[in-house]
């Protein structure tokens, strides 16, 4: 069995101390095998955001996966944006970075998220398509167990997301990934839970997006997923903080292949 919870964008600088605790309180009352962070653990890339989100995570005695995000970039100091821009993070969470071999589950992460792009927005996400393979690789050994890659930025944009993204050959990663024994793709960055099946021609995989634990709400409130592939089928369900508790929301429920009655991507 392997229950993994998500979280993105905690955003720690502009944390949301209400949804923090009530995280800390649903936590102990899921049995978790792991806590994949989709990146955005900091607001300006600060030392000290780096470092109460540190003390956070280290409260949880359960494994983790951590991946940058856009915002875990020194904001203020452009010569580090673009020379080193993940030397803090790295700093803090390198030992958090390496695959997680779980009962009958791997998740391996990726880093979409660049300091300094030619481009307008430099906060959207790229893929290098090499370090993708390597991804890959890991996943080929993974014995039959469910494979997971964890990311900030979402490789196509979700459904209705409030953000639209446009992540650099985010479509070539799609496809890679559909072909490729990855089932699902775990993200964060446009601070909404989302739950898609992404078909590229017969091949599909499950993109799942997480929403923030911080005061940067969207269209939804705070919320984290909990992601149970203990059974047959893939179960997601979103929990949003509703007061100071958070709530489970109708669970989706998909099939090994895939079919359900939700949201569909179809990719030529």
């Amino acid at each position: 069995m392997s229950k993994i919870i998500q979280i993105a964008d905690v955003h720690f600088g502009t944390e949301n101390p209400r949804a923090l605790k009530a995280f800390e309180v649903a936590l102990s009352e899921i049995d978790t095998d792991a806590i994949a962070v989709c990146g955005d653990l900091t607001q300006r890339g600060k030392r000290s955001e780096f470092q109460a989100a540190r003390d956070w995570l280290d409260s949880f005695d359960i494994p983790k996966l951590v991946v940058a995000g856009n915002h875990d970039t020194p904001l203020l100091n452009l010569y580090e944006r673009v020379v080193s821009p993940f030397e803090r993070h790295d700093r803090y969470f390198e030992d958090l970075a390496d695959p997680l071999q779980l009962h009958n589950a791997v998740l391996t992460g990726l880093n979409t998220a660049r300091g300094w792009q030619t481009r307008k927005n430099w906060a959207e996400g790229s893929v290098d398509l090499e370090q993708l393979e390597d991804a890959v690789s890991v996943c080929e050994d993974a014995d039959g167990r469910a494979c997971f890659l964890i990311c900030h930025h979402p490789f196509l944009s979700p459904p209705d997301a409030p953000m639209r993204t446009a992540t650099r050959r985010g479509r070539r990663a799609s496809r890679r990934l559909a072909q490729s024994k990855f089932r699902f793709l775990l993200t964060g960055h446009v601070h909404v839970p989302s739950v898609t099946v992404v078909d590229h021609e017969d091949k599909a995989y499950i993109a799942v997006s997480a929403g923030t634990l911080s005061t940067r709400i969207r269209s939804s409130p705070a919320s984290f997923n909990l992601i149970d592939v203990s059974g047959e089928n893939c179960v997601v369900t979103v929990f949003n903080l509703h007061g100071d508790r958070f709530v489970p929301t109708r669970p989706h429920v998909l099939t090994p292949d895939f079919t359900r009655d939700e949201t569909h991507i179809g990719i030529d």
